[in-house]
């Protein structure tokens, strides 16, 4: 009996939601998610659950799960269950829930007309007609709203709050009959008002522009720090330093133009490569932006120039080379965990991304080139960087020039040369907004 009742918890515990075929689409894509947060977290126990539960919807999908199943039994091996109270189980969900509560978090833009980004597009709409009162209601699933909004619009009243633990409510109300349109597109949920009672249709359900516009949130992450020296160049010169003070100088020129900026460090400290992009998310980012030098091999003749990376699978060796370099802290990723993660990567975030590349490279280039001669173009490219994985928003990596270049080297300590790059990436981010909006 003792037997049967466990089997029947083991079986709930990590149960694949096979009510239907795209339930368990959507839950074997959500838990590759939890497994790649497992991977840069480095949680065994999360990473165990999370194979269990891509196991069992790929086996009701007919995928090919093998080699899950493979890393699963070694992983079983190395870190037996503890089939003991169900208490730990509750505590184990609570620390997930709260790594992981952030990508859930609905971000308003405006009000009027309503622009939220959605964690999900999985929304519910009715309508509530009762005596003297009307109300269109949107359910958002599986989203989180950090607090209560409620705003007079006309004679309409807007509200937005947590209504159960996974789904946030959006209701409009009001004592006269009104119309409500809404669409969503990557993401972003928008909706239109219309009186009911207005004399003339409008043509179309336009939004009007809002009157401020909010400001973009950057975070800037200064590469390696503390132990971590990075490259270092010639005159035992060390990368930390270099782009530590060319970040300083970017916060300085984008908080001019009215930017939010954030540094994922301001001092000489380490930060593991988890807590940067964890750290952009938690802050909302629009944009996150990775500063760092390049350094050749020995055997190489004194390479140059300026390169931007965006996260995407790649075969170019030249970019796998530099991301090797890069990726020196997270140990311990076969091909297969390496492989989901870039497989699972959004397409329209890649998109975004190299477009992002684009306008910051040709930024620096422009900047650096009315003054400094011999400033080369080393382009733009895809490379599996580690640091830009799990971040929500465009991402890039700049390597600013080389360390082992005589010429570089010593631009890269300029002050002159360093504040021409941040003002070069700086216009670049303009560029991109101005092209993005």
């Amino acid at each position: 009996m003792r037997k049967v009742i466990f089997l029947f918890f083991f079986v709930f515990l990590f149960a694949c939601d096979t009510s239907s075929y795209n339930a368990a689409y959507k839950d074997y894509y959500t838990n590759q998610q939890r497994y790649i947060e497992s991977l840069l977290d480095g949680d065994k126990q999360k990473e165990i659950k999370a194979l269990k539960e891509i196991i069992q919807c790929g086996k009701y999908l007919n995928f090919d799960i093998r080699e899950y199943q493979t890393k699963l039994n070694k992983l079983l091996k190395k870190y037996p269950q503890k089939t003991k109270k169900t208490k730990q189980s509750n505590s184990s969900n609570k620390k997930e829930t709260k790594k992981t509560i952030y990508s859930k978090y609905i971000k308003i833009h405006s009000i009027n007309p309503l622009r939220i980004t959605i964690p999900d597009t999985n929304i519910k709409t009715f309508t509530i007609k009762r005596k003297n009162v009307y109300k269109k209601v949107i359910d958002i699933k599986d989203a989180i709203t950090p607090k209560f909004y409620k705003k007079k619009i006309g004679n309409i009243l807007l509200r937005i709050a947590q209504f159960n633990k996974n789904t946030v409510r959006i209701v409009y109300s009001s004592n006269k009959p009104f119309k409500f349109k809404y669409e969503v597109k990557n993401k972003l949920l928008l909706t239109y008002l219309n009186p009911e009672n207005s004399k003339s249709k409008p043509k179309l359900f336009l939004p009007t522009k809002p009157k401020k516009v909010k400001r973009k949130i950057i975070v800037i992450d200064p590469g390696h720090g503390g132990r971590d020296v990075g490259g270092v160049g010639l005159g035992n010169r060390y990368e930390k330093i270099a782009v530590l003070k060319i970040a300083k100088y970017l916060k300085y020129y984008l908080q001019k133009e009215g930017y939010k900026v954030y540094m994922t460090r301001s001092r000489d400290v380490f930060i593991p490569l988890k807590k940067r992009t964890h750290f952009a998310n938690e802050k909302h980012a629009d944009l996150f932006v990775s500063i760092h030098c390049n350094i050749a091999p020995k055997h190489l003749k004194s390479p140059h120039g300026i390169e931007t990376y965006f996260l995407s699978p790649t075969r170019n060796e030249r970019a796998i080379q530099v991301a090797r370099l890069e990726n020196k802290e997270i140990k311990g990723l076969n091909y297969l965990d390496q492989r989901v993660i870039l497989n699972f990567l959004n397409r329209d975030r890649i998109i975004d991304s190299n477009k992002l590349a684009i306008d910051i490279q040709n930024g620096m280039l422009r900047s650096l080139r009315a003054k400094y001669s011999g400033v080369k173009d080393g382009g733009v490219r895809p490379a599996p960087f580690w640091v830009l994985v799990g971040t929500q928003m465009p991402a890039i990596l700049i390597e600013t020039g080389y360390l082992t270049n005589p010429i570089e080297a010593k631009r890269l300590f300029n002050s002159d040369y360093q504040k021409r790059l941040a003002k070069g990436i700086a216009k670049g981010i303009a560029n991109y907004f101005k092209k993005n909006k």
